[in-house]
């Protein structure tokens, strides 16, 4: 009798070694496809990757202070309170960034490679996430959204420190849903360290530790809720009262962590304000502009932290809040647009269909062009389109001018001749007054893209008229994999075109060398196809689908946690100006409903076919 109850010992022993090892090889395989999809999504962007790079320069200056060891100007800047540029953001990525440096030297690789990593372990969180309230499959699925998601690897290597603040968010989440089981409060000590940790990279989740407390009705048994709830925020003021203490000892004000809700709240109601009511910039430029002409104090023009930096921002946040009062049910609509934008996936570059190029762009002095495109050599996409007028190409170096509203695109060259496996730079000069534009380089044959550059605006601290915007050499390396022809096309940059004027001069194609790394081809096509897959119309779907399958089975608590990090950005971040990198956190959480909401029509699907299949079995039996 003694041996059953041995034999089923070791029977669940095995079956948990066995449960063991898939969950270690599920995650292990997200972890690698994670990184797989993101080192191809930097290969493609690495030489003109120009988004944020603003940004990436005043981190960057930050952390080098404080890697040469000056300590006081790290935590203090030149001269405090008036210059508060040290506190426009948290300290925390500078002090990863001079980590990084001290380390590896002055290295943006290194860096980048950290980035790549913490953001491919954010996949393998999203699995765990997911198994303690779903099955491995779909926990699976999960991950793998989250790893392939074009969004988040487009994002991943951006030296700034959005794609970072989010791994700590989700293994706060984790230690959530691990609450269940003991309801210890070290669980949300930590748990609240982690939301800490995440606000010393980005202050975005300042407010989320009250949210995830609210929590602890629906994952805490009654007596034990208070303490948790008060452990988990407590631990999350903690972590940050550092730098609220640095602040109020060299700026002489309570700031939490950071500054720039101000210009946040001024320039998103300057956008929403398209008659102009309120008197309100849009943009960083147009806020130092108008405070220069309503101070009269010109020495603010083109500085946003400096001088007087900290009571600046205290005046930009009184001009958003009279506003607020003024008008509450305009701004009251204008949260709504912002909330429910947050979901949608924003329009990033899916993984070329062929390696990039790999050597140096850097041209010598008079490089002649393997191929010249003359602005009389670009006709009109469209003839018959009487949305866009262009100009009449006269004279020894006319350049082509063109305005209008057409959508997608507007001009297209005649084929030129390319030599395969090559790789090649695309330079042409263009001048944007209004709008915006995309230069493509297209397969002759099929009209196929073979790479685009970003989308090109005016300089938006000029005036955005011909005599004050100049031409821009706009560059973009491409390979011509197994073309033989491609077309240069100039297209509208609006997703739904809009009004534009422009002009352009001679195109030139640079040949660099025979190609590199076309052994990516192969992951490249397998990738590509799924990544165009990631749009709004249908993820948000499969994420609506999910969200009804759990709310259906009555997983309050699964469904509270999920999300809580969603809601919050969508209540709080709303009455700020906001972008898709702002609220990248909460996309985590809703691929875990995509992946419910796949499983479950694929389970109805299955199930349809089945009972389809079965049917006439049963009728001739």
């Amino acid at each position: 009798m003694s041996e059953r109850p041995a034999r089923r010992d070791e029977e669940e022993e095995g079956r948990a070694r066995h449960s063991r090892a898939r969950l270690v090889a599920a995650c292990a395989l997200v972890f690698l496809v994670a990184l797989g999809v993101r080192a191809l999504q930097w290969q493609d962007n690495r030489h003109y990757f120009l988004p944020f790079a603003g940004m990436s320069g005043e981190y960057k200056a930050h952390a080098l202070t404080l890697v040469r060891g000056d300590l006081r100007g790290f935590l203090q800047g030149p001269d405090p309170p008036s210059d508060a540029n040290v506190v426009k953001h948290p300290p925390g990525y500078p002090l990863l960034m001079a980590a990084v440096y001290a380390l590896f030297g002055e290295s943006d690789w290194a860096l980048r490679l950290v980035h790549i990593a913490l953001d491919s372990l954010a996949a393998v969180l999203v699995v765990l996430i997911a198994l303690e309230l779903l099955p491995l499959s779909v926990a699976f699925s999960a991950g793998l959204l989250v790893a392939l998601s074009p969004q988040l690897a487009y994002h991943s290597f951006a030296l700034v420190p959005d794609p970072l603040a989010a791994p700590p968010i989700l293994a706060a989440l984790l230690l959530l849903l691990r609450a269940r089981r003991s309801a210890r409060v070290a669980h949300a000590v930590a748990a609240g360290a982690l939301v800490g940790l995440s606000c010393w990279l980005r202050s975005n989740a300042l407010l989320l530790p009250f949210f995830m407390a609210a929590l602890a009705p629906l994952l805490v048994a009654r007596g034990r809720r208070l303490r948790f709830a008060a452990a988990l925020v407590g631990a999350s003021l903690a972590c940050i009262l550092p730098v609220t203490i640095r602040n109020a000892v060299y700026f002489r004000s309570f700031i939490p962590l950071s500054l720039s809700a101000g210009i946040t709240l001024v320039e998103g109601i300057g956008v929403y304000d398209k008659e102009g009511r309120f008197g309100l910039p849009s943009s960083d430029y147009g806020v130092t502009k108008w405070e220069a002409e309503t101070y009269g104090r010109p020495d603010y023009l083109g500085t946003r932290f400096a001088p007087d930096g900290v009571e600046r921002e205290r005046n930009r946040v009184r001009a958003g809040l009279r506003v607020m009062r003024r008008e509450p049910v305009w701004f009251l609509g204008v949260m709504l647009h912002r909330a429910f934008s947050m979901p949608r996936l924003a329009r990033v570059e899916t993984i070329a269909r062929s390696p990039a190029t790999t050597r140096p762009l850097e041209l010598p002095e008079g490089a002649t062009p393997a191929q010249r495109v003359a602005p009389s050599q670009f006709t009109p996409a469209d003839p018959s389109s009487t949305r866009l007028n262009f100009g009449v190409l006269t004279g020894l170096d006319p350049p082509l001018t063109f305005d209008g509203d057409a959508p997608g695109a507007l001009f297209v060259s005649q084929p030129l001749a390319v030599e395969r496996g090559t790789d090649y730079i695309l330079r042409i000069p263009l001048r944007v007054e209004r709008g915006s534009l995309v230069v493509e380089v297209l397969d002759a044959r099929d009209r196929s893209l073979i790479s685009a550059t970003p989308v090109v605006h005016p300089i938006n601290y000029l005036d955005y008229t011909a005599d004050t915007q100049p031409f821009v050499n706009v560059e973009r390396p491409f390979v011509t994999g197994d073309a033989s022809q491609v077309l240069v096309a100039i297209r509208n940059g609006g997703a739904r075109g809009g009004p534009f004027a422009a002009s352009a001069r001679e195109a030139e194609l640079f040949a660099l060398g025979p190609s590199s790394h076309t052994w990516t081809r192969l992951p490249r096509a397998v990738l590509r196809p799924v990544q165009k897959l990631f749009l709004t119309a249908v993820m948000l779907p499969l994420t609506l689908v999910g969200l009804l399958r759990l709310a259906r089975a009555r997983r309050w608590a699964a469904l509270a946690v999920l999300l809580v990090v969603p809601v919050y950005y969508m209540s709080v971040q709303s009455a700020l100006w906001t972008e898709f990198r702002y609220v990248m956190a909460m996309h985590y959480t809703l691929f875990i409903l995509s992946a419910a909401g796949l499983h479950s029509i694929s389970k109805t699907l299955t199930n349809g076919a089945r009972r389809l299949f079965d049917k006439p079995r049963r009728t001739r039996a």
